[in-house]
């Protein structure tokens, strides 16, 4: 009878074993799922960070293109509406110039879109029954990636205005 009892207690001690080997593993999978998470965040939240970088540097580079430009009868210098463009430095000494196209750096691709400006009889901007001023124009930025077959994007609006005249 004694020599049942301990096969009993060794049956018992490998399965006890093997439930804490489980445990432990679980524990640890779960362990390095949450690592993996975190990176994946931090990383996210470092491309959102440059991304938002790059926002500011187009809006600034913009305003400075809007005041070394001269705005015409049909608003901010010869742009298109509705056109996709990006600011680059040219010429010399170097000013900003706003460039066809979308610019490719890195993961980001960037551009800047210059849409008229509607405004009622009150002179408030509308969306739609105002009539063309060309002396403000909406600008909107757009910085877009791709993180691991995802697609962000952020964007960033303003107003600029003929503020020379």
């Amino acid at each position: 009878m004694s020599q049942n009892l301990l096969g009993n207690k060794k049956s018992f001690l490998v399965i006890e074993i093997t439930i804490i080997i489980a445990i432990a593993a679980l524990a640890l999978s779960s362990l390095l799922q949450l690592t993996s998470f975190s990176m994946s965040a931090a990383n996210l939240l470092s491309q959102t960070s440059r991304a938002e970088e790059l926002l500011q540097e187009t809006m600034e580079s913009v305003r400075n293109f809007r005041d070394g430009t001269v705005w015409n009868s049909n608003g901010l210098g010869t742009l298109l509406i509705s056109s996709d463009y990006f600011p680059q430095k040219s010429g010399s000494p170097q000013v900003w110039q706003m460039t066809p196209g979308i610019e490719t750096m890195g993961i980001y691709q960037r551009k800047v879109i210059f849409e008229q400006v509607l405004r009622d009889a009150s002179s408030n901007i509308v969306q739609s029954g105002g009539i063309i001023d060309p002396n403000t124009k909406k600008i909107r930025a757009i910085i877009s990636w791709t993180e691991k077959g995802r697609n962000h994007s952020l964007e960033i609006a303003a107003y600029l205005t003929n503020w020379r005249k």
